[in-house]
């Protein structure tokens, strides 16, 4: 049975915790200013997601990021079984990697469905048993309640202000190797993998191939949560598998000289400024006498 209703009196996150509830499989349509959104579940996952706009099919996706030529994807989705998701089948034809494959999911996830949770009304209708996208599938799956979550947790990432922001240019040391008790997403996992004190969060972003602000937002939360710090010194010491800073370089700090250092720290070290011995003394003395009678 069709579900018909509106976003006034029937939020989106009980709408999908609905879906997700009664294992529903169809089509969820979004009427929003920018034209219709429409959400795929199977068995209450969601399985694609899709904005109006052309450039987010997934075929254009995989032609702009260098992937897939829509050429390619062309000729090849006739070897596709005809209930095969397009992500999967090119996944199994060696042409792309899972990892890539889950960054087009997560896009997917991102403008087709993440972004609406900011809506303050619209109307919405849920059309179960819909012929399956599989022109727009990755193969991937995501839980309706896990992306509720998800999505409110990006929403209020997305209303702090971006200058509460970490720098680009700062860097991140994580405290702890111990695997975290919080639910992280993927970039978060990628973050906390990643993360160094010697690289900056542009070149993370480049690592991890995300946006930089999704990057910032993603490590303000972390650093919130106690997983990973920023960085108040040049200077990183390695201490019990943990990363730990010093606030300053030794040297910059304390310039002494380094036969004064060494002779303190290492042992049997001999200052060349230290006291002269007796017999050269005496030598010295016998020498400077015979001078003098001269």
């Amino acid at each position: 049975m069709a579900i018909v209703g509106d976003l006034q009196e029937f939020s989106l996150p009980d709408l999908l915790q609905l879906i997700e509830r009664g294992s529903k499989t169809g089509q969820l349509c979004i009427w929003a200013p920018r034209g219709i959104y429409r959400i795929w579940f199977y068995q209450g996952r969601v399985i694609a997601a899709l904005p109006p706009q052309e450039e987010h099919r997934l075929e254009s996706l995989l032609a702009h990021s260098g992937l897939v030529s829509e050429r390619v994807v062309e000729k090849l989705a006739s070897f596709c079984g005809s209930e095969e998701p397009l992500g999967r089948c090119l996944q199994r034809q060696g042409l792309i990697t899972p990892a890539a494959l889950a960054k087009l999911f997560r896009h997917q996830l991102q403008t087709g469905l993440y972004s609406l949770f900011a809506l303050e009304s619209g109307q919405f209708s849920f059309l179960p048993n819909v012929p399956m996208p599989y022109r727009e599938m990755t193969g991937l799956s995501k839980g309706a309640t896990a992306a509720v979550l998800e999505a409110l947790q990006q929403l209020k990432l997305d209303q702090r202000p971006e200058k509460d922001l970490p720098e680009p240019d700062s860097c991140f040391w994580r405290t702890s190797t111990e695997l975290p008790l919080f639910k992280l997403s993927a970039l978060e996992w990628g973050i906390l993998e990643q993360v160094s004190p010697s690289r900056k969060l542009t070149a993370l972003a480049r690592a991890l191939g995300a946006d930089l602000l999704e990057v910032r937002y993603a490590c303000a939360r972390l650093a919130k949560l106690g997983l990973i710090s920023p960085c108040e010194g040049p200077t990183v010491l390695a201490r019990s598998g943990h990363w730990e800073l010093s606030k300053s370089i030794a040297e910059e700090v304390n310039p002494e000289p380094v036969r004064e250092r060494l002779g303190a720290r290492v042992p049997g070290f001999q200052d060349e400024s230290g006291p002269v011995k007796p017999s050269l003394v005496s030598r010295l003395a016998t020498l400077l006498k015979g001078m003098r009678e001269k």
